[in-house]
């Protein structure tokens, strides 16, 4: 006989795993042989052929936990025969004043229900208000000094809130260690601000280098005294010369070329020089600043040539503004109350007539009493003021000079 071979680990496992499987069918084929006989037994409950003492045992000793809905059921007392008509409607009567089991059942799963849902409700709320406090102590935990730093400054908002000067309020300034400290050094007197192109990117002056730069000109005062057409002169005979005279020239310059009259230049220099455009106490240059336009020499309601000459206004002519009449009708522009201005609160100049013809100067404004409405339109109170004028002048000695010292005739005749 040959020896018996011994069985792998393998396949041992195998055999047991086998063996667990044939066991679990045989006991999961009793059990619902079990559930199966339960359920008859349930069946022939409810068609009445077994007690409930005896239904709720045998579903009991089953041993099984089954998710049994009792619905209970009220009588109908309609067709019970055998009581009088009379007792069973005062019996209907009484018991219409109580609850059926229906409605108490019912009512009594809404509140579970309820309740379990509120439970839930605030399980979940208490769930997240945990996670929510870990999450803020991790963050809390995890948060670098830059982070801190960014959440401990303060806004913009903030800043310009709490200074006396919010328009000298920066971008930028809440980036400093003191911002109140610094907007209140901007809003001082007679400060001068940093350079704008400190925090640009590109260099300074970078976009000036594709624009042609402009060839320096002579003040006014100097190219008056000729010295540019004498220097055009000399620079057109030296150009045809030869080589051996510029050699020679090199070697012997000649003096004197370019001589102007010593009176000429004392003149330019101390009689007629202008001064240059100075900037001024905390200007400072930035790019593009030659181009912009100077505002402080024009002044409102003073019409240059150049304005006269595009609204088609002729040198010689006294014609009025094309906006005057919109002015008569709405009133003195906001930006200048005090300003005054012909044919609305100011007398129309010399030659000036009111209408609206060609060259008219509109209607005077006034009310319904016709009095002027925005000033002296007519040229009363000038007329008045100039006769107040001239009393005042006629009643001053002109001819006695103001703070002059009176003459000591007392003294002068002691001393004789």
């Amino acid at each position: 006989m040959a020896e018996s071979r011994r069985l792998t680990k393998n396949e041992k496992r195998r055999i047991k795993a086998k063996q667990l499987i044939s066991n679990h069918v045989q006991t999961s084929n009793g059990s619902i042989a079990e559930v199966s006989s339960g359920l008859d037994k349930r069946l022939n409950i409810q068609n009445g052929k077994e007690d409930t003492s005896k239904s709720s045992n045998s579903i009991t000793s089953l041993g099984l936990d089954l998710d049994v809905d009792i619905e209970y059921v009220s009588a109908e007392y309609a067709n019970v025969s055998g009581i009088d008509p009379k007792l069973l409607e005062h019996y209907q009567a009484v018991a219409q004043h109580f609850s059926k089991p229906e409605e108490l059942l019912s009512a009594v799963n809404i509140s579970k229900g309820d309740e379990e849902s509120k439970g839930n409700d605030s399980d979940r709320q208490s769930k997240e208000l945990a996670k929510k406090d870990d999450e803020q102590a991790v963050v809390k935990t995890q948060l670098s000094k830059k982070k801190k730093k960014l959440l401990s400054r303060m806004s913009i908002a903030e800043l310009k809130r709490s200074v006396t000067r919010p328009e000298v309020v920066e971008a930028h300034d809440i980036t400093s260690s003191d911002p109140l400290f610094l907007v209140s050094i901007k809003s001082s007197r007679n400060t001068v601000p940093v350079p704008r192109h400190w925090c640009q990117i590109r260099k300074y002056l970078q976009g000036k280098r594709g624009v042609e730069k402009q060839p320096f000109q002579l003040p006014e005062f100097i190219a008056e005294t000729g010295i540019a057409k004498i220097r055009e002169a000399v620079s057109e005979q030296e150009a045809l010369k030869k080589g051996k005279q510029k050699a020679r020239e090199r070697v012997k310059p000649k003096m004197g070329k370019i001589d102007i009259d010593y009176q000429v230049l004392h003149d330019a220099f101390f009689k007629y020089q202008t001064k240059p455009k100075l900037s001024g106490h905390g200007e400072l240059y930035y790019e593009g600043k030659e181009f912009e336009i100077n505002l402080k020499e024009k002044k409102p309601g003073m019409l240059s040539t150049e304005l006269k000459a595009a609204l088609g206004i002729q040198e010689n002519v006294v014609m009025p503004p094309p906006w005057l009449i919109n002015m008569q009708r709405y009133g003195l522009p906001p930006s200048y109350p005090n300003l005054r201005i012909p044919g609305l609160n100011a007398p129309l100049p010399a030659g000036g007539t009111y209408g609206f013809h060609p060259g008219g100067w509109g209607k005077p404004p006034v009310d319904e009493y016709g009095r002027p409405l925005y000033g002296d339109v007519f040229g009363t109170a000038v007329s008045e003021e100039f006769g107040a004028q001239d009393a005042t002048a006629a009643a001053v000695d002109r001819k006695k000079r103001w703070g002059a010292l009176e003459e000591k005739e007392e003294e002068e005749e002691e001393e004789e």
